[in-house]
Protein backbone atom coordinates (compact mmCIF):
# COMPACT_ATOMS: atom_id res chain seq x y z
CA UNK A 1 0.00 0.00 0.00
CA UNK A 2 1.28 3.38 -0.96
CA UNK A 3 0.10 5.77 2.18
CA UNK A 4 1.60 9.33 0.42
CA UNK A 5 2.37 9.22 -3.15
CA UNK A 6 2.86 7.00 -6.00
CA UNK A 7 5.84 8.25 -8.65
CA UNK A 8 5.86 6.62 -12.59
CA UNK A 9 9.17 8.02 -14.38
CA UNK A 10 9.03 7.50 -18.36
CA UNK A 11 12.13 8.13 -19.62
CA UNK A 12 11.81 10.21 -22.67
CA UNK A 13 7.65 10.40 -22.77
CA UNK A 14 7.31 13.19 -24.74
CA UNK A 15 4.27 16.13 -24.18
CA UNK A 16 3.26 17.05 -27.30
CA UNK A 17 3.25 13.43 -28.51
CA UNK A 18 0.80 12.49 -26.10
CA UNK A 19 -1.23 15.69 -26.60
CA UNK A 20 -1.88 14.80 -30.16
CA UNK A 21 -2.86 10.87 -29.65
CA UNK A 22 -5.62 11.65 -27.28
CA UNK A 23 -7.94 9.19 -28.07
CA UNK A 24 -5.32 6.32 -28.18
CA UNK A 25 -3.74 7.46 -24.69
CA UNK A 26 -6.48 8.41 -22.68
CA UNK A 27 -5.48 8.35 -19.24
CA UNK A 28 -2.12 10.22 -19.87
CA UNK A 29 -4.44 13.19 -21.30
CA UNK A 30 -6.44 12.45 -18.63
CA UNK A 31 -3.23 13.52 -16.20
CA UNK A 32 -2.61 16.46 -18.02
CA UNK A 33 -6.07 17.49 -18.62
CA UNK A 34 -7.03 17.38 -14.65
CA UNK A 35 -4.17 20.47 -14.28
CA UNK A 36 -4.88 22.19 -17.54
CA UNK A 37 -1.80 20.75 -20.07
CA UNK A 38 0.89 22.44 -18.26
CA UNK A 39 4.50 22.52 -19.51
CA UNK A 40 7.69 21.30 -18.83
CA UNK A 41 11.57 21.95 -20.03
CA UNK A 42 14.34 19.89 -18.93
CA UNK A 43 17.02 20.51 -18.08
CA UNK A 44 20.47 21.73 -20.19
CA UNK A 45 21.11 19.32 -22.52
CA UNK A 46 18.48 17.05 -22.18
CA UNK A 47 20.30 14.21 -21.45
CA UNK A 48 19.08 11.50 -19.67
CA UNK A 49 21.64 11.51 -17.27
CA UNK A 50 21.94 15.45 -15.98
CA UNK A 51 18.00 15.16 -16.42
CA UNK A 52 17.07 12.18 -13.50
CA UNK A 53 19.84 13.76 -11.02
CA UNK A 54 18.54 16.53 -11.25
CA UNK A 55 14.87 15.15 -10.58
CA UNK A 56 16.17 13.25 -7.99
CA UNK A 57 17.93 15.99 -6.01
CA UNK A 58 15.86 19.62 -7.37
CA UNK A 59 19.46 20.83 -8.29
CA UNK A 60 20.04 22.04 -11.66
CA UNK A 61 23.16 20.87 -13.51
CA UNK A 62 25.38 23.46 -12.90
CA UNK A 63 24.95 22.51 -9.01
CA UNK A 64 25.28 18.95 -9.09
CA UNK A 65 27.56 19.01 -12.17
CA UNK A 66 26.45 15.30 -13.79
CA UNK A 67 27.13 16.98 -17.55
CA UNK A 68 29.19 16.47 -20.35
CA UNK A 69 30.10 18.74 -22.65
CA UNK A 70 33.71 18.26 -23.23
CA UNK A 71 36.22 20.56 -24.64
CA UNK A 72 37.07 19.06 -27.98
CA UNK A 73 39.35 21.83 -28.17
CA UNK A 74 41.71 20.78 -26.14
CA UNK A 75 45.38 21.15 -27.53
CA UNK A 76 45.97 16.91 -26.09
CA UNK A 77 42.88 16.31 -27.55
CA UNK A 78 41.78 14.74 -24.56
CA UNK A 79 37.86 13.38 -24.39
CA UNK A 80 37.41 12.03 -20.86
CA UNK A 81 33.29 11.84 -19.81
CA UNK A 82 32.60 12.68 -16.13
CA UNK A 83 31.99 9.94 -14.50
CA UNK A 84 30.27 9.45 -11.00
CA UNK A 85 29.36 6.62 -8.71
CA UNK A 86 26.48 6.66 -6.05
CA UNK A 87 28.44 8.82 -3.49
CA UNK A 88 27.43 12.11 -5.76
CA UNK A 89 23.68 11.14 -4.83
CA UNK A 90 23.55 9.21 -1.27
CA UNK A 91 22.00 11.55 1.01
CA UNK A 92 20.67 14.30 -1.68
CA UNK A 93 17.94 12.40 -3.58
CA UNK A 94 14.59 12.73 -2.67
CA UNK A 95 13.85 9.50 -0.74
CA UNK A 96 17.03 9.91 1.51
CA UNK A 97 15.60 12.98 2.28
CA UNK A 98 12.27 11.47 3.10
CA UNK A 99 14.22 9.20 4.99
CA UNK A 100 15.63 11.26 7.29
CA UNK A 101 12.15 12.58 7.50
CA UNK A 102 10.92 9.62 8.92
CA UNK A 103 9.06 8.43 5.71
CA UNK A 104 9.19 4.80 4.15
CA UNK A 105 9.85 4.42 0.33
CA UNK A 106 10.26 2.29 -2.79
CA UNK A 107 12.52 3.19 -5.51
CA UNK A 108 12.76 1.08 -8.19
CA UNK A 109 15.20 0.94 -11.16
CA UNK A 110 16.46 4.64 -10.35
CA UNK A 111 18.46 6.59 -13.15
CA UNK A 112 22.17 7.26 -12.82
CA UNK A 113 21.89 4.64 -9.53
CA UNK A 114 24.93 2.13 -10.27
CA UNK A 115 25.32 -0.15 -6.92
CA UNK A 116 22.45 0.83 -4.69
CA UNK A 117 22.10 1.26 -0.88
CA UNK A 118 20.39 0.55 1.83
CA UNK A 119 16.85 2.55 2.35
CA UNK A 120 14.07 2.66 4.91
CA UNK A 121 11.87 0.11 2.48
CA UNK A 122 12.96 -1.29 -0.52
CA UNK A 123 15.33 -0.56 -3.46
CA UNK A 124 16.60 -2.59 -6.80
CA UNK A 125 18.74 -1.24 -9.08
CA UNK A 126 19.07 -0.62 -12.76
CA UNK A 127 21.26 -3.56 -14.18
CA UNK A 128 25.08 -2.51 -13.68
CA UNK A 129 27.73 -5.01 -15.01
CA UNK A 130 25.69 -7.30 -15.36
CA UNK A 131 24.17 -7.20 -12.09
CA UNK A 132 20.91 -5.75 -10.28
CA UNK A 133 21.12 -5.43 -6.31
CA UNK A 134 17.85 -5.46 -4.24
CA UNK A 135 18.00 -3.97 -0.56
CA UNK A 136 17.10 -5.15 1.71
CA UNK A 137 19.15 -8.32 0.33
CA UNK A 138 16.62 -11.22 1.32
CA UNK A 139 14.36 -9.57 -0.51
CA UNK A 140 16.47 -10.55 -4.27
CA UNK A 141 14.85 -13.84 -4.32
CA UNK A 142 11.16 -12.70 -3.93
CA UNK A 143 11.36 -10.11 -6.65
CA UNK A 144 14.15 -11.70 -8.99
CA UNK A 145 14.93 -8.86 -11.38
CA UNK A 146 16.00 -9.90 -15.09
CA UNK A 147 19.59 -8.69 -15.38
CA UNK A 148 19.49 -10.46 -18.53
CA UNK A 149 16.40 -8.63 -19.96
CA UNK A 150 16.70 -5.46 -17.94
CA UNK A 151 20.43 -4.89 -18.82
CA UNK A 152 20.49 -5.60 -22.72
CA UNK A 153 21.89 -3.18 -25.15
CA UNK A 154 19.88 -2.48 -28.14
CA UNK A 155 21.32 0.22 -29.51
CA UNK A 156 23.12 0.21 -33.02
CA UNK A 157 21.27 -2.95 -34.40
CA UNK A 158 21.72 -3.21 -38.48
CA UNK A 159 18.32 -2.62 -39.91
CA UNK A 160 17.64 -6.64 -40.40
CA UNK A 161 17.78 -7.43 -37.23
CA UNK A 162 15.06 -4.46 -36.55
CA UNK A 163 12.47 -6.93 -35.04
CA UNK A 164 14.85 -8.33 -32.52
CA UNK A 165 15.31 -4.56 -31.17
CA UNK A 166 11.40 -4.12 -31.11
CA UNK A 167 11.14 -7.21 -29.47
CA UNK A 168 14.01 -6.83 -26.87
CA UNK A 169 12.00 -3.11 -25.86
CA UNK A 170 9.06 -4.46 -25.10
CA UNK A 171 10.19 -8.12 -23.12
CA UNK A 172 12.17 -5.06 -21.33
CA UNK A 173 8.89 -3.04 -20.65
CA UNK A 174 7.14 -6.27 -19.52
CA UNK A 175 9.88 -6.92 -16.82
CA UNK A 176 9.92 -3.50 -15.17
CA UNK A 177 6.15 -3.80 -15.36
CA UNK A 178 5.87 -7.29 -13.79
CA UNK A 179 8.43 -5.80 -10.77
CA UNK A 180 6.74 -2.75 -9.92
CA UNK A 181 3.01 -4.31 -9.88
CA UNK A 182 4.37 -7.22 -7.66
CA UNK A 183 6.21 -4.22 -5.22
CA UNK A 184 2.51 -2.18 -5.79
CA UNK A 185 1.05 -5.41 -4.65
CA UNK A 186 3.50 -6.54 -1.47
CA UNK A 187 5.13 -3.04 -0.28
CA UNK A 188 3.85 -0.77 2.48
CA UNK A 189 5.56 2.35 2.15
CA UNK A 190 4.70 5.95 2.13
CA UNK A 191 6.27 6.67 -1.33
CA UNK A 192 6.70 4.85 -4.01
CA UNK A 193 9.01 5.71 -7.33
CA UNK A 194 9.51 3.40 -10.31
CA UNK A 195 11.33 4.08 -13.57
CA UNK A 196 10.58 2.35 -17.06
CA UNK A 197 12.99 3.20 -19.29
CA UNK A 198 11.83 1.87 -22.96
CA UNK A 199 9.68 4.69 -24.15
CA UNK A 200 13.30 6.93 -24.43
CA UNK A 201 14.88 3.48 -26.21
CA UNK A 202 12.12 2.47 -28.60
CA UNK A 203 11.55 6.21 -29.92
CA UNK A 204 15.93 6.40 -30.60
CA UNK A 205 15.35 3.18 -32.58
CA UNK A 206 12.07 3.45 -34.93
CA UNK A 207 11.11 7.34 -35.05
CA UNK A 208 11.68 6.80 -38.97
CA UNK A 209 9.38 4.35 -39.33
CA UNK A 210 6.57 4.84 -37.38
CA UNK A 211 6.74 9.09 -38.33
CA UNK A 212 4.84 9.75 -41.90
CA UNK A 213 5.84 12.81 -41.70
CA UNK A 214 9.48 12.27 -41.13
CA UNK A 215 11.70 13.36 -44.51
CA UNK A 216 13.20 9.54 -44.68
CA UNK A 217 10.00 7.66 -43.91
CA UNK A 218 9.90 4.37 -45.69
CA UNK A 219 6.12 4.42 -46.24
CA UNK A 220 3.50 1.55 -45.13
CA UNK A 221 5.76 -0.61 -43.00
CA UNK A 222 5.57 -3.12 -40.20
CA UNK A 223 6.99 -0.71 -37.57
CA UNK A 224 5.08 2.33 -38.45
CA UNK A 225 2.78 1.49 -34.95
CA UNK A 226 5.69 0.45 -32.56
CA UNK A 227 5.71 3.77 -30.96
CA UNK A 228 2.19 4.13 -30.47
CA UNK A 229 2.00 0.50 -28.85
CA UNK A 230 4.63 1.26 -26.49
CA UNK A 231 2.78 4.58 -25.52
CA UNK A 232 -0.42 2.34 -25.44
CA UNK A 233 1.61 0.08 -22.89
CA UNK A 234 2.33 2.78 -21.01
CA UNK A 235 -1.16 4.50 -20.72
CA UNK A 236 -2.40 1.52 -19.60
CA UNK A 237 -0.58 -0.09 -16.89
CA UNK A 238 -0.30 3.98 -15.68
CA UNK A 239 -4.33 3.27 -15.19
CA UNK A 240 -3.77 0.17 -13.14
CA UNK A 241 -1.18 1.45 -11.03
CA UNK A 242 -3.57 4.62 -10.48
CA UNK A 243 -6.20 2.12 -10.03
CA UNK A 244 -4.28 -0.14 -7.32
CA UNK A 245 -3.03 3.07 -5.58
CA UNK A 246 -6.74 3.97 -4.72
CA UNK A 247 -6.91 7.67 -3.74
CA UNK A 248 -3.55 8.38 -3.03
CA UNK A 249 -1.80 11.03 -5.21
CA UNK A 250 -0.08 10.15 -8.50
CA UNK A 251 2.68 11.95 -10.67
CA UNK A 252 3.74 10.97 -13.59
CA UNK A 253 6.85 12.67 -15.12
CA UNK A 254 9.60 12.13 -17.81
CA UNK A 255 12.84 13.52 -18.09
CA UNK A 256 12.66 15.32 -21.65
CA UNK A 257 10.42 15.07 -24.74
CA UNK A 258 11.44 12.70 -27.73
CA UNK A 259 11.32 13.90 -31.85
CA UNK A 260 12.87 12.95 -34.73
CA UNK A 261 16.76 13.39 -35.13
CA UNK A 262 17.57 16.11 -37.39
CA UNK A 263 17.91 14.98 -41.02
CA UNK A 264 18.99 18.62 -42.01
CA UNK A 265 22.49 20.19 -40.63
CA UNK A 266 23.43 23.21 -39.48
CA UNK A 267 27.35 24.13 -39.94
CA UNK A 268 27.73 26.05 -36.60
CA UNK A 269 31.44 26.33 -37.11
CA UNK A 270 31.26 28.00 -40.58
CA UNK A 271 29.14 30.59 -39.06
CA UNK A 272 31.69 31.06 -37.08
CA UNK A 273 34.55 31.18 -39.15
CA UNK A 274 32.91 33.72 -41.27
CA UNK A 275 32.19 35.71 -38.85
CA UNK A 276 35.97 35.66 -37.64
CA UNK A 277 36.17 33.97 -34.46
CA UNK A 278 37.05 30.71 -35.87
CA UNK A 279 40.22 29.72 -37.91
CA UNK A 280 41.03 26.52 -40.26
CA UNK A 281 44.31 24.58 -39.28
CA UNK A 282 44.92 24.84 -43.40
CA UNK A 283 43.21 28.64 -43.67
CA UNK A 284 45.94 28.95 -46.47
CA UNK A 285 45.44 25.59 -48.20
CA UNK A 286 41.87 24.86 -49.47
CA UNK A 287 42.75 21.36 -51.13
CA UNK A 288 44.38 20.41 -47.74
CA UNK A 289 41.85 21.84 -45.50
CA UNK A 290 39.03 19.63 -47.80
CA UNK A 291 41.48 16.62 -47.80
CA UNK A 292 41.47 16.11 -44.17
CA UNK A 293 37.49 16.76 -43.65
CA UNK A 294 37.06 14.79 -46.44
CA UNK A 295 38.91 11.35 -45.41
CA UNK A 296 37.06 12.09 -42.28
CA UNK A 297 33.46 11.91 -43.91
CA UNK A 298 34.43 8.85 -46.04
CA UNK A 299 35.42 6.68 -42.69
CA UNK A 300 31.87 8.35 -41.29
CA UNK A 301 30.02 7.19 -44.18
CA UNK A 302 31.77 3.84 -44.40
CA UNK A 303 31.34 3.07 -40.38
CA UNK A 304 27.68 3.78 -41.01
CA UNK A 305 27.04 1.27 -43.88
CA UNK A 306 28.88 -0.62 -41.75
CA UNK A 307 26.16 -0.64 -38.58
CA UNK A 308 23.42 -0.32 -40.76
CA UNK A 309 24.06 -3.73 -42.43
CA UNK A 310 25.87 -5.45 -39.50
CA UNK A 311 25.36 -3.53 -36.49
CA UNK A 312 27.58 -2.99 -33.87
CA UNK A 313 28.60 -5.93 -32.00
CA UNK A 314 29.04 -5.63 -27.74
CA UNK A 315 32.60 -6.13 -27.50
CA UNK A 316 33.12 -2.99 -29.95
CA UNK A 317 30.99 -0.96 -27.78
CA UNK A 318 32.81 -1.35 -24.98
CA UNK A 319 35.71 -0.38 -26.41
CA UNK A 320 34.19 2.59 -28.08
CA UNK A 321 33.18 3.23 -24.73
CA UNK A 322 36.60 3.25 -23.07
CA UNK A 323 38.67 4.50 -25.96
CA UNK A 324 36.90 6.69 -27.40
CA UNK A 325 39.07 7.31 -30.51
CA UNK A 326 36.13 7.05 -33.01
CA UNK A 327 35.16 10.97 -31.96
CA UNK A 328 37.85 12.24 -33.85
CA UNK A 329 36.01 11.07 -36.78
CA UNK A 330 33.24 13.48 -36.23
CA UNK A 331 35.33 16.19 -34.18
CA UNK A 332 39.02 16.62 -33.43
CA UNK A 333 40.71 19.46 -31.81
CA UNK A 334 43.49 19.33 -35.42
CA UNK A 335 40.71 20.42 -37.30
CA UNK A 336 41.68 24.20 -36.24
CA UNK A 337 44.19 26.76 -35.91
CA UNK A 338 43.44 27.31 -31.89
CA UNK A 339 46.05 29.94 -31.00
CA UNK A 340 43.38 32.35 -33.84
CA UNK A 341 40.07 30.78 -32.65
CA UNK A 342 37.80 32.00 -30.59
CA UNK A 343 34.91 30.22 -30.29
CA UNK A 344 33.23 26.63 -32.00
CA UNK A 345 30.96 24.12 -31.36
CA UNK A 346 31.01 22.18 -28.30
CA UNK A 347 30.97 18.57 -28.52
CA UNK A 348 27.26 18.06 -27.57
CA UNK A 349 25.51 18.49 -30.95
CA UNK A 350 28.61 17.94 -32.76
CA UNK A 351 28.56 14.77 -31.95
CA UNK A 352 24.77 13.40 -31.65
CA UNK A 353 23.32 16.53 -34.58
CA UNK A 354 20.92 17.71 -31.68
CA UNK A 355 19.22 20.88 -32.71
CA UNK A 356 20.39 22.46 -29.50
CA UNK A 357 23.94 22.41 -28.21
CA UNK A 358 26.50 24.55 -27.21
CA UNK A 359 29.65 26.67 -28.25
CA UNK A 360 33.08 27.31 -26.21
CA UNK A 361 34.18 30.99 -26.29
CA UNK A 362 37.96 31.80 -25.16
CA UNK A 363 38.67 35.01 -24.08
CA UNK A 364 42.21 36.76 -25.31
CA UNK A 365 44.16 39.77 -23.61
CA UNK A 366 41.62 39.94 -20.44
CA UNK A 367 38.79 40.35 -22.65
CA UNK A 368 35.54 40.55 -21.04
CA UNK A 369 34.10 37.38 -21.78
CA UNK A 370 30.17 38.38 -21.27
CA UNK A 371 30.95 41.22 -24.08
CA UNK A 372 32.53 38.93 -26.33
CA UNK A 373 29.66 35.90 -25.98
CA UNK A 374 26.76 39.08 -27.04
CA UNK A 375 28.84 39.59 -29.45
CA UNK A 376 28.62 36.58 -30.90
CA UNK A 377 25.23 35.80 -30.24
CA UNK A 378 24.43 39.39 -31.99
CA UNK A 379 25.99 38.65 -34.92
CA UNK A 380 24.30 34.90 -35.07
CA UNK A 381 21.11 35.92 -34.02
CA UNK A 382 20.79 37.33 -38.02
CA UNK A 383 21.76 33.78 -39.68
CA UNK A 384 18.45 32.74 -41.43
CA UNK A 385 17.37 29.11 -43.28
CA UNK A 386 18.16 29.58 -46.90
CA UNK A 387 15.40 30.82 -49.16
CA UNK A 388 12.65 30.51 -45.92
CA UNK A 389 13.37 34.02 -44.04
CA UNK A 390 12.85 31.69 -40.48
CA UNK A 391 15.72 32.38 -38.15
CA UNK A 392 18.42 29.65 -37.57
CA UNK A 393 18.53 29.97 -33.74
CA UNK A 394 14.69 29.58 -31.54
CA UNK A 395 16.72 30.94 -29.16
CA UNK A 396 20.52 31.71 -28.16
CA UNK A 397 21.66 33.07 -25.00
CA UNK A 398 24.94 33.25 -22.57
CA UNK A 399 24.91 30.13 -20.05
CA UNK A 400 25.21 31.70 -17.14
CA UNK A 401 21.81 33.80 -17.69
CA UNK A 402 20.24 30.43 -17.40
CA UNK A 403 22.46 28.66 -14.57
CA UNK A 404 24.77 29.64 -11.61
CA UNK A 405 26.01 26.45 -10.04
CA UNK A 406 29.55 25.73 -9.29
CA UNK A 407 29.96 23.56 -11.82
CA UNK A 408 29.04 26.17 -14.44
CA UNK A 409 32.63 25.58 -16.28
CA UNK A 410 32.12 22.75 -17.25
CA UNK A 411 29.49 23.89 -19.20
CA UNK A 412 30.48 26.05 -22.98
CA UNK A 413 29.47 30.01 -22.48
CA UNK A 414 26.91 29.64 -25.35
CA UNK A 415 23.74 27.80 -25.38
CA UNK A 416 21.62 27.67 -28.48
CA UNK A 417 18.50 25.82 -29.66
CA UNK A 418 17.98 25.72 -33.45
CA UNK A 419 15.04 24.88 -35.67
CA UNK A 420 14.30 21.49 -34.64
CA UNK A 421 14.68 20.57 -38.34
CA UNK A 422 18.46 21.29 -38.15
CA UNK A 423 20.73 19.54 -35.93
CA UNK A 424 24.27 21.25 -35.29
CA UNK A 425 27.29 19.97 -37.19
CA UNK A 426 31.46 20.23 -36.46
CA UNK A 427 32.15 20.49 -39.94
CA UNK A 428 32.88 23.33 -42.72
CA UNK A 429 31.26 24.00 -45.81
CA UNK A 430 30.13 26.20 -48.54
CA UNK A 431 26.80 26.28 -47.69
CA UNK A 432 25.48 26.49 -44.11
CA UNK A 433 22.48 24.56 -44.23
CA UNK A 434 22.32 21.33 -45.31
CA UNK A 435 20.77 17.75 -46.14
CA UNK A 436 24.29 15.93 -44.69
CA UNK A 437 23.35 15.04 -41.35
CA UNK A 438 24.48 11.61 -40.28
CA UNK A 439 23.52 10.44 -36.86
CA UNK A 440 19.74 9.94 -37.97
CA UNK A 441 21.31 6.90 -39.69
CA UNK A 442 22.17 5.23 -35.92
CA UNK A 443 19.55 6.58 -34.06
CA UNK A 444 16.25 8.48 -35.88
CA UNK A 445 15.02 9.68 -32.76
CA UNK A 446 16.70 12.40 -30.63
CA UNK A 447 15.85 14.41 -27.12
CA UNK A 448 13.93 17.44 -26.75
CA UNK A 449 14.38 20.11 -23.97
CA UNK A 450 11.12 21.81 -24.01
CA UNK A 451 8.53 18.73 -24.47
CA UNK A 452 8.93 16.90 -20.85
CA UNK A 453 6.20 15.10 -19.46
CA UNK A 454 4.55 16.48 -16.10
CA UNK A 455 0.86 14.81 -15.02
CA UNK A 456 -1.18 14.27 -12.21
CA UNK A 457 -4.00 12.82 -10.15
CA UNK A 458 -4.76 14.74 -6.76
CA UNK A 459 -2.02 16.54 -7.45
CA UNK A 460 -2.89 20.43 -8.09
CA UNK A 461 -0.55 21.66 -10.03
CA UNK A 462 -1.22 25.57 -10.59
CA UNK A 463 1.30 26.89 -13.52
CA UNK A 464 1.39 26.65 -17.05
CA UNK A 465 5.26 26.09 -17.22
CA UNK A 466 7.21 24.33 -15.22
CA UNK A 467 10.88 23.36 -15.14
CA UNK A 468 12.69 19.94 -14.33
CA UNK A 469 13.59 21.50 -11.14
CA UNK A 470 10.55 21.81 -9.67
CA UNK A 471 9.93 18.12 -9.47
CA UNK A 472 11.85 17.85 -6.36
CA UNK A 473 9.49 20.48 -4.50
CA UNK A 474 6.27 18.96 -6.00
CA UNK A 475 7.71 15.78 -4.52
CA UNK A 476 8.86 17.11 -1.25
CA UNK A 477 5.56 19.01 -0.41
CA UNK A 478 3.13 16.73 -1.44
CA UNK A 479 4.77 14.37 1.46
Amino acid sequence: MVNKLLIIGVDGMDYEYVASHRAELPFLNYLLENNGYPRMRSVFPADTTPAWATIFTGDDPSVHGIINFVNVGDKDNTYKAHEFDDDEFKGKVFWDRLTQKGYKNVVLFPMNIKRGWDIAGLMITRAYDGKINTFPKEKADFYKPDAAILGSELEYTSESKLSLVRDDFFKKFEEEYRVTKLALETEDCDVFFSYFSTVDGIQHAFWRNCDPNHPEYPGDNKYRSVIIDMYKKVDCVLREFSAMAGDTPMLVISDHGHGARPVWCARINEMLKREGYLAPKSANNKASKKSGFSIKKTIRNMGIGFVKKFGLPKPMKFILKKIPLWKKVFVSSSDFDWDNTVAYLSDLSAMKNYSYGGIRVKAQNNENIDALCDEIISKLQKYEIDGEGVPAFKWIRRTNTLYKGEYLSRYPEIIFQLDERFGATWDLGDVIFEKKGFMHQFSPGAHRYETAFLGAKGIKLEKEQYELTDVYQIIMGEV
